[in-house]
């Protein structure tokens, strides 16, 4: 599993120009907030599954499943050869003044990243949690409200 934050505000599917200055602005700054906690890595094989989670403390309405497809667009070959491999995709958006972020379970995060969200929280109106590893058929849930804890 791959997981960083990228401290800013994400784009919208349709607002984002991946040719434009700044469509090529918002790759390097996803680029350049994983290599923060990866150095170095190997392109992704397979199936793989994503997970974006959008918090912010102003509210600006933003879709999220708009804003998760530039992210994905930003990662081919990057994190992996094609955003098609990317079976199962999950974006969320989490109002940090309506909700408390000590709910949510950090248990399997690396301390880096713990790190770098603490510091997105205290230092920025926006920011996002990305996520991608090998996708299993258990990730696949159903009746995920009558399930959980």
């Amino acid at each position: 599993m791959n997981c960083f934050i990228v401290p800013r505000q994400p784009k919208s599917y349709n607002t984002w120009k991946k040719n434009s200055a700044k469509g090529q602005n918002y790759l390097s700054d996803i680029h350049d907030s994983f290599k923060k906690i990866y150095e170095e890595h190997q392109l992704l094989t397979g199936d793989l599954y994503g997970s974006i989670y959008y918090f912010f403390k102003k509210d600006l309405h933003n879709d999220a499943d708009n804003m998760s497809k530039p992210v994905w667009d930003c990662l081919i070959n990057f994190l992996y050869d094609d955003d098609k491999q990317v079976k199962l995709r999950i974006a969320g958006s989490f109002d940090l003044g309506k909700n408390d972020f000590n709910e949510l379970d950090f248990s399997s995060i690396p301390g880096k990243v713990i790190g770098e969200f603490l510091e997105a929280y205290d230092n920025h109106d926006h920011f996002l949690y990305i996520e991608c590893g090998t996708l299993k058929s258990s990730f696949f849930k159903f009746s995920i409200e009558g399930n959980g804890n």
